[in-house]
């Protein structure tokens, strides 16, 4: 007797998938996945929570609420993500890309339409920018905005691609992600992916997004103490130093930068 699955059709393939890594996030997660659900309901996509050193539940809410979830050890973002990715790529048919989604709460499940929308026009990485939206400024405080606007300004003088914001909010190709070859796992991993885009010639586009407040928890980058802030604020400029000088295995380029979409 054939299995039951010769005879089922095979499920769409996922156009995408949303990357949340996530440490010590269980007040929030749960909530998180909920709306994120709700904002993507009949979309052809996977949520994988990339769990990075946590302490908590996080890991059990995330399956609870239906993400698929790696685990890691190691403290960081960019470990989170990674994690997350290389199991999509294990136990999964390849995606179209990567949306890469906060885990406490501060991005908007709205913002993601424009973000699609430009990848569907041509953008090989989409860029939620922040510091535009004034209204974000009075959440986000003046110190922080004003210091992704010098950490995009940096990016500008090491590629010649000027950036607003280095926000967590962002879709990346697939085809882009590898060839971009991340290996700064803590505090640099985001300049790092732009800086390496820029550098390949990908084309990149900045668009609105909204600043959210965490829905609980306990905040990790923004508006911690000034000692925290200044060594985070030197990690991001070193790791931007890196991604423009260090010698990276060569890459088949990207497809050639395209005229940004107009949103």
């Amino acid at each position: 007797m054939l299995p039951h699955s010769a005879f089922a059709p095979s499920p769409p393939p996922a156009l995408f998938a949303v990357i949340i890594p996530a440490c010590d996030e269980e007040p929030c997660l749960g909530a998180v996945l909920d709306e994120l659900r709700a904002a993507l309901a009949g979309q052809a996509c996977l949520i994988a929570v990339g769990v990075n050193g946590s302490t908590d539940r996080t890991a059990a809410i995330a399956r609870a609420h239906g993400a698929l979830v790696a685990e890691i050890s190691a403290r960081g973002y960019g470990h989170g993500c990674q994690a997350a990715i290389e199991l999509l790529e294990r136990e999964h048919p390849p995606v179209d890309g990567y949306l890469f989604f906060a885990a406490d709460g501060a991005n908007d499940p709205r913002d993601l339409a424009a973000l699609l929308d430009a990848r569907v026009r041509g953008a090989a990485m989409v860029l939620g920018c922040r510091t535009r939206l004034r209204e974000n400024w009075r959440l986000m405080h003046l110190p922080y905005v004003v210091a992704n606007r010098v950490f995009g300004l940096l990016c500008g003088l090491l590629t010649g691609r000027f950036f607003a914001d280095l926000g967590p909010l962002r879709f990346i190709e697939r085809e882009l992600f590898h060839a971009l070859r991340l290996r700064e796992w803590t505090m640099g991993w985001t300049i790092e992916a732009q800086v390496r885009a820029a550098l390949l010639g990908a084309a990149i586009v900045e668009v609105p997004a909204r600043e959210r407040a965490r829905m609980a928890g306990r905040q990790k980058v923004s508006r911690v103490s000034f000692a925290r802030t200044m060594s985070v604020g030197a990690q991001i400029i070193a790791a931007g130093f890196r991604a423009r000088f260090g010698r990276y295995a060569p890459v088949t380029a990207p497809r050639p930068a395209a005229a940004p979409a107009r949103l």
